[in-house]
């Protein structure tokens, strides 16, 4: 497939689509919780799934999520500003702290992880699991490439 228009190119199409669907969540997440991002989210969740495992400072949260720790910081500070995560010093390390959901985080949280494997199932409606199937392996290996080669895109 020749492309002579950006529009046309598969990053565009997947960056538009990424868009669209960080919009339609964050409708969604607005009537459970007009408080949460879906950025804000993503760190509720990990800490939801985590289970007690083990500790986890925001440097185990920004590895999980592939984000900078300044970015986990400021999500970090806002949600505990909200009331839906705590600090707490690391047993051992005072200059660390570990970060911990609170119950109103937990409430939240599993509210939110509801209605986004409802809004999935919504998402999935009408497409094949053949499809899908072929779609979840593309996506993964695009992924992939793009965690391999971060400097492809780099601009000199």
């Amino acid at each position: 497939m020749i492309c002579n228009e950006m529009p046309d190119t598969l990053g565009f199409l997947i960056v538009n689509t990424g868009k669209l669907l960080l919009k339609a969540i964050n409708v969604t997440f607005a009537g459970i919780s007009k408080e949460i991002t879906f950025e804000q989210m993503g760190v509720l969740y990990f800490l939801s799934r985590n289970n007690g495992k083990k500790d986890m400072i925001q440097q185990d949260i920004a590895e999980i999520m592939d984000k900078n720790k300044s970015a986990v910081l400021r999500s970090v500070d806002l949600l505990e500003q909200k009331g839906f995560v705590k600090r707490v010093p690391a047993a051992g390390d005072r200059r660390k702290n570990v970060v911990a959901l609170t119950d109103d985080g937990k409430r939240v949280i599993d509210k939110m992880h509801e209605f986004f494997l409802e809004q999935d199932a919504t998402l999935k409606e009408g497409i094949g699991e053949a499809e899908l199937s072929i779609c979840m392996k593309v996506l993964s290996r695009i992924q992939s490439k793009c965690r391999s080669s971060e400097q492809m895109f780099a601009v000199s």
